[in-house]
Formats: structure tokens, sequence, C-alpha cells
């Protein structure tokens, strides 16, 4: 009986199948076969080859079963189609992409050399199994990155181009794949870190006193930051005709977005959500209204009076302030979008509504506000203390008047025990032993 052996290629990328016999199906028959790129062409073969006693197929045969390439003198065997590689195809996809910015699109194609094409893009995109992509997961989270950076990369990137292979081609070509093997995909377990935020009014006026010491210029922005929950993009971009006072609002209009390493002005905010007006402490609006009047092209700027450059803000300012807080108590290390989560966290646990919440972050559905920027604080400690030791009052109480009473009990009883050996204790001449 023929048998069929699975080859890998030399490069360990391509999988070939040998169909091999004994000429007869004796043990003294001379050894005969054939490969195959497929595995269904082998087992056909194979079949066929069984079915002739263990001997190669005539070639009236060959041709009668589509192995007619294999009969000596016949036209060559046709070539296999061309294999669509995952990298093939995502280079292709982002192609069609039309809403993303160039930048985007450069963002997804960056994440895609660095965490994607190494593991995935030499596979045939129609043979990549569940199982890959659970092992690719996992080997992310063994590399250090965070379950949410994990989550950004398939759900921005990874996701859509199984989700577009799975359909029609723009020619009606016929879908490659039948199934998203990453719908219904969990993501790998991790540990989740909580973002520093600040919890307090002190941890607050710790932050905020150390700036003003460090540079009232960048303190101004960072107050502004903190008292509205604007992004850093939103933030740094802000001009004189944001300012709403006769409302108390700012209204972002425009983001600082990275372009080829470059910041530059994008009048589009992040989403249709990014455009909104924020409601503004009046203490703060009118520190904004002062900097409007300066007659500056943004309300903060870098010491050339131009808008800041994150990584100048960062390096400049942000480090020496947060060094300066730390030193004064201030817990936890804080970073600049810490001071949006802080906001956001400290109206959630205030109570107001969701939808407001929500306008405030300009976030498009709730869940992100919720389950990304709304954090666990530690003002519900004393309530927690308070509520506890009330129900509790009695028996702490009734323990402690036991605990007491039967601390008396134990010290009389060593005394006796003390008083009684005392008693039994042999006297000692002093001429004993002598």
């Amino acid at each position: 009986m023929a048998q069929i052996e699975k080859r890998p290629t030399k490069d360990g990328k391509t999988t070939r199948w040998r169909v091999k016999w004994r000429d007869g199906g004796g043990r003294d028959g001379d050894w005969d076969g054939e490969t195959f790129d497929y595995q269904a062409d082998a087992k056909s073969f194979k079949a066929l080859v069984d079915a002739c006693g263990n001997r190669r197929p005539s070639p009236e045969r060959l041709v009668e079963h589509g192995f007619g390439y294999l009969v000596p003198g016949s036209a060559p065997a046709p070539e296999a189609p061309a294999v669509m590689t995952f990298r093939a195809y995502a280079l292709a996809w982002l192609e069609t992409l039309t809403k993303p910015s160039v930048e985007t699109k450069r963002k997804y194609l960056e994440r895609l050399e660095k965490h994607v094409f190494p593991t995935l893009g030499d596979l045939p995109i129609d043979k990549i199994t569940r199982r890959v992509m659970r092992e690719w997961q996992t080997a992310l989270l063994a590399t250090g990155l965070s379950r949410k950076t994990i989550a950004n990369i398939r759900g921005e990137s990874v996701f859509p181009i199984f989700r577009a292979s799975c359909r029609p081609g723009e020619d009606e070509e016929p879908p490659l794949r039948s199934y998203n093997p990453l719908d219904g995909l969990a993501l790998p377990d991790g540990p989740r870190f909580e973002r520093d935020i600040l919890e307090t009014p002190e941890d607050a006026a710790i932050l905020l006193t150390a700036a003003y010491e460090v540079d009232p210029e960048a303190a101004d922005l960072i107050l502004t930051a903190l008292a509205t929950g604007l992004r850093w993009g939103e933030v740094a971009a802000l001009t004189p005709e944001a300012v709403r006072a006769h409302a108390g609002t700012v209204e972002v209009r425009q983001v600082l977005r990275k372009v080829n390493r470059q910041w530059v002005v994008d009048p589009k905010p992040k989403s249709k959500s990014g455009y909104r007006q924020v409601p503004v402490d009046p203490r703060v609006m009118e520190m904004l209204r002062r900097r409007v009047a300066s007659g500056m092209a943004f309300l903060f700027v870098a010491p050339r009076g131009n808008h800041w450059r994150y990584e100048d803000f960062y390096e400049w300012r942000w480090v020496k302030i947060r060094k300066l807080a730390e030193s004064r108590g201030l817990r936890g290390h804080i970073t600049m979008h810490g001071l949006r989560h802080s906001l956001l966290t400290l109206l959630a646990n205030e109570g107001l509504e969701l939808s407001s919440l929500t306008h405030v972050a300009g976030h498009r559905q709730v869940s992100t506000t919720m389950d990304v920027y709304v954090h666990s604080t530690r003002t519900h400690h004393e309530p927690v203390r308070r509520i506890v030791g009330g129900f509790l009052e009695a028996g702490i109480r009734a323990g402690e008047e036991q605990r007491a009473a039967g601390a008396g009990r134990a010290a009389e009883y060593r005394g006796r025990v003390h008083r009684s050996s005392t008693e039994r204790r042999p006297t000692i001449s002093a001429t004993a032993g002598r």
C-alpha cells in the first residue's frame, strides 16, 4: 500500500506531500513515488496507485483522473496559484484605506512591521488558525507589552485585515477566508496595572505648587490640562479663539498631531466627539483670559514662541516638576496623561452623569471612559472604616471587655502558680555539698 509523507521545504515555510510505494507491493519491489504541492492531490494519487495494485498508473488512467501532466512528454504540471501571504494582503489593505490620515496609516504600518509581520508576515493568510493567533498574543505579552497595547494592535490593525479577507475582492474575487480567527478570541491573561493619578486635593496642591515654582508658564498648561481633562494634543493646540469666556468653556477645534516625526496642527480632532466645549472653573478661566490678552498664536507657547512639542515639554519641564513634587510627598509616578485620568476619575466619583462624563472626555462610547479612564481610589477607605466600625462597635467592645477580663484571670493564675512553686521549692543549707 502506498504511503504519504509530509515534507517541509528547506526554508521551512512550505510543506509538500510525497506519495511513495514499492512496485507491486512486495518487499523486493523497487521504490517509486511522486511529490505534490497539495495534500488533497497526494491522497487522490495514493488511492489511484492502490487501485492499480501498487503500480504506477497507466498514462490513460493518469489522464482520466486529472494527473495527465505526470505522463512523460505531456505538458508540464500546472503552476500552483500564488500564495497570498499575510504581509502582502496587509500592505494591499493599507493602500485601500481612505479615512485614516497619512500619519495614522504610518502608525498602522509601524505596528505591523514591529509586532505582527515577524510572526505572521510570511504565512498564507488563509492558513492562519485561531491557535496561531492565540500563540501570537501570548508571545507579545511575554515581551512585556501590556494587554491594552495588544488590544490596540489587534483591534486597529490585525482584526480589520482578517475581516477584509473574509469579504469578496474588489473585482468579485472569492473571499480568502471563511472566518476571522480573532473573532471571539479573548485577550491573554496578564497583570493589569492601574495608572497613578491625583486622588486628593492635597495631591493636586503638591503638584501644582511644584509646577509654579519650576515654571509658571508651564504650570498654567498643567493646570488647564488637569481642570479640563484635555489630551496633550488638544491642550497644547488651544488658541485664543478657543476660549469662550462668556460661556465659561474652552472649545476643542484643532489638535497637535505627530506626522513624520514632526508635531503639526491638524484641524481635525481625533473623532467627531472630539469637537466639544468643556466647562472651566472661573479661576482657571481668569488665567486663560490673561493668556488670551497676551496676543500669542497659542495659549501655551514654548520659549521660542511656537506651540510646545511633547518631547520638549516632558524633558524640560514635566520631569523637573514631578521630581520636585515627589520629593515633597506626592504618591505615585504621575504622567501628563495621568492628569486626564485624574479628572475623569474625580468626576465619576462625584456622580457626574455618564453622558456628561463621556462628553468631557471626548469619547464616543461610555465604556471607553469607564473601563479605561475611571480608576478606583482611596477616597472610600474612611467611609468604609466608619461604616464597618459602627456595625461592629458592640461586638468589638464586648470582645475588648472579655479580653481584659481574660487577661486579669490569666495574671491571677500566674500569681498562684508562682506562689505555689515557691512554697514547694526545697531549702538548700549553707553546708550542703561539703
